[in-house]
């Protein structure tokens, strides 16, 4: 009887992987993990199902439909939704996986070919191949926000993490579409690429992979600058590309080559490369990054690369409950896992993993795996307390979003996530005491909660965010007076309560508010005579009314 091992084969082995394969539908493409971590989902092309696969158990437990040509995959942040792009109904087919039935269905353009769920789940990014187009889909709605014209035979698109930008990779362009989701305008066009296909973004948000099908490569575009850092050889006809959460790794499903290739992202270099079925076009990563699927789209197939010897997460909150995915050798028949000396419910179990739910506790606990041939070495997990969020700067911001919010508390420097209302913001970790986040749009103005989550669990107090519409400035009391100023004009306009300055020709200006409809500015002095421009900025944005004063 094998002995149970969380250990690599020798020191020097920085990664152990293992391959497994399961079968699926027919002409597999598109594959999607949910946030949860529990499954992930297939669209078999060829006989119009999605296959859901149980992550634990490494097996196909059923499968949604029916579709006519499911393509690419999104699953929504709770897990509970199934979105597929069906290419010959050119549509997007709502499934809902508790009733294992598509509830809902949503015309796109032509040829529908690859999709992104915003952070939110409020939106869905959907490139039509044969239309050019990228359709904007309101999931609240089930209907059509917009349709951005982007590159010819847009395919891979992937949507950052803050939610403020998207990436559509243009195969016949050669092009990489960059759409501003504020606006729902292409903000920048990059060239340089070869027949592009896939397209992933990093979680900091500072880098986009493409790989060019054309010239078996993966380009490297800085998201600051907008060109092209470093291009990377992989396998032949790269398709499909996906990152792992930590930032470290990047995936790229090699479509001729029949390989996955493996790049360190800290380097731009290929440090390994893994045969899989036949034929692999899409990929995915499941959210603790030990396991990477492959639909192998000529062989039926999906191909599972676990990496092996990890413990993910390796902490989590003292009251327990973290689902934690243990991998190793030899845990077949695993028949208890403990924490130091608690035991934890196994969840579900394989030959290289076992999935547990942590039992309360505090401190390091090591964790050992008990089978029939014995117990294994330890991995340490850490408990952590709660943190604290203790207040947020500023407190106001445009509807819009895109600009920063400082959060300081305590215990903040394994916050992970920050929610206004259900809109997810990637934290970035200042200190212990401060993190910052990029505020995600909104639909509409109003206060939304600020929740941050960290490996203690939710943060222990609740923050408030006031989402403000940009001010609009329609007129002026009175629009002309001497050029020493002095007297009073009233501005009107909407959206003014939150007002921050008023200026006059750039030169600021004493006011009060009187309503959010009104301001009462007492105009500056002007070295000048003639019209000069009047601005309002105000928590939602800046208005300008062009040369609404006079100075005579």
């Amino acid at each position: 009887m094998e002995r149970p091992s969380l250990t690599a084969v020798s020191p020097t082995a920085a990664v152990v992987r293992a391959v497994s394969t399961i079968p699926v539908g027919t002409k597999p493409l598109g594959v999607a993990t949910g946030p949860l971590g529990l499954h992930v989902y297939v669209a078999n092309s060829g006989s119009g199902t999605v296959s859901v696969l149980d992550v634990g158990e490494l097996t196909v437990s059923t499968a949604l439909g029916p579709y006519n040509t499911p393509t690419a995959l999104g699953v929504s942040p709770d897990s509970t939704l199934v979105y597929a792009t069906d290419s010959t109904a050119n549509a997007v087919r709502t499934g809902q996986k508790d009733v294992l039935a598509v509830i809902d269905r949503i015309a796109v353009g032509n040829n529908p070919n690859g999709l992104a769920v915003s952070p939110s789940g409020i939106r869905l990014y959907v490139t039509n191949q044969d239309s050019a187009t990228l359709s904007v889909v309101n999931t609240l709605k089930s209907s059509i926000l917009t349709t951005i014209p982007v590159g010819a035979q847009p395919t891979g698109v992937a949507v950052d993490s803050s939610g403020l930008e998207v990436y559509v990779a243009n195969t016949a362009g050669n092009t990489l579409s960059v759409i501003d989701t504020v606006t729902n305008t292409v903000g920048a066009t990059i060239g340089g690429l070869s027949a592009p296909r896939g397209v992933a973004v990093s979680r900091d948000t500072l880098r986009v992979y493409v790989t060019n099908s054309g010239a078996n490569t993966v380009s490297v575009v800085d998201t600051g600058t907008r060109t092209i850092t470093a291009t990377i050889p992989v396998g032949t006809t790269p398709w499909g590309v996906a990152t792992s959460s930590d930032n470290r790794w990047v995936y790229v499903a090699n479509h001729g080559s029949d390989t996955v290739s493996i790049i360190d992202a800290t380097t731009n270099t290929v440090t390994d490369t893994i045969t899989v079925g036949h034929q692999p076009a899409g990929i995915a990563v499941t959210p603790n990054n030990l396991d990477v699927y492959v639909a192998n789209n000529g062989a039926n197939t999906v191909s599972v690369i676990q990496t092996l010897n990890e413990m993910a997460p390796a902490l989590g909150p003292q009251p327990g409950g973290t689902k934690v995915t243990i991998t190793g050798t030899g845990l077949a028949g695993a028949t208890s896992v403990k924490f130091n000396a608690v035991s934890a419910p196994i969840l579900a179990s394989t030959a290289n993993r076992v999935l547990v739910a942590s039992p309360p506790g505090i401190g390091t606990a090591q964790v050992t795996v008990t089978t029939p041939g014995g117990t294994s070495n330890p991995k340490p997990f850490t408990y952590y307390p709660s943190g604290s969020a203790s207040s947020l700067t500023p407190a106001a911001g445009p509807t819009g979003g895109r600009n920063t919010v400082t959060i300081d508390g305590s215990k903040l420097a394994t916050a992970n996530a920050v929610l206004f209302g259900t809109l997810l913001a990637p934290p970035l970790i200042v200190s212990d005491q401060q993190i910052t986040a990029a505020v995600p749009p909104a639909i509409s103005p109003g206060v939304a909660p600020v929740t941050v989550t960290t490996a203690g669990g939710l943060a222990t107090e609740t923050l408030t965010y006031t989402y403000v519409d940009p001010p609009v400035l329609t007129g002026l009391s009175t629009a002309t007076g001497s050029r020493f100023g002095g007297n009073v004009t009233d501005l009107t306009g909407r959206n003014l309560g939150t007002a921050t300055n008023v200026a006059f020709n750039g030169v600021n200006a004493l006011f009060s508010t009187g309503s959010d409809n009104t301001l009462a500015a007492v105009v500056p002095t002007s070295p000048t005579t003639g019209p000069v421009d009047v601005t309002v900025t105000t928590a939602g944005g800046t208005s300008t009314l062009p040369g609404a004063y006079t100075y005579t």
